[in-house]
């Protein structure tokens, strides 16, 4: 049995308790080695998806793409930058930043203050932190992606590593977010 405190939620949680119990009992409760795959899922990389949205097409994202690196084995947590602090991006191993850009080049409100802390004096050094930023974006704007360009440029300066280039997306951004979420994976796990 999963503890209540495990980072999935009551569905997954749910979902893996009858998994579980449905092995131990297939195996006659005896303890057997998981098959490499489930071995080297269980041990996935750290991740922590930041979304900032003014409309929630970020935040869709984020937990899309968390679900297909679950998926894959990586421990992943999903947060809104408004709840974010630099503490936290301080510890993080893989960070990964998925934003919209609202009005005149602006972070969606939920963004601003992470925004503005980053490029500030009390931003936090973030040497060890692997990053990747995905835009989302409308290129009728003059300021197109400009609040996902900021978040890449700030981390850079600050110490953190790219995982990938910045992807910027226009309107239609699925084929932008499959060529992010490839290029994340790509990094994260190479051949």
């Amino acid at each position: 049995m999963l503890p209540s405190n495990a980072p999935f939620s009551p569905e997954q949680i749910g979902w893996l308790n009858g998994y579980l119990a449905a092995r131990f009992l297939a195996t006659g409760g005896a303890e057997t080695s998981p098959p490499a795959s489930e071995s080297a899922a269980a041990t996935g990389v750290p991740l922590t998806i930041l979304w900032g949205s003014q409309t929630g097409n970020s935040e869709g994202l984020a937990k899309k793409a968390a679900k297909n690196l679950t998926a894959q084995g990586h421990q992943v947590t999903v947060t809104d930058m408004a709840e974010a602090d630099g503490e936290q991006l301080a510890a993080c191993e893989n960070l990964l930043i998925i934003t919209s850009t609202y009005g005149d080049g602006e972070p969606p409100d939920n963004a601003a203050e992470l925004h503005e802390l980053l490029q500030s004096e009390a931003a936090p050094k973030l040497a060890g932190v692997n990053y990747a930023v995905l835009g989302l974006g409308d290129s009728e704007y003059p300021d197109f992606n400009q609040c996902a360009k900021d978040l890449d440029q700030f981390l850079a300066k600050l110490g953190a590593t790219r995982l990938c280039p910045c992807i910027e997306s226009d309107v239609d951004y699925d084929e932008p977010f499959a060529q992010w979420q490839e290029a994340v994976t790509s990094a994260l796990c190479p051949a």
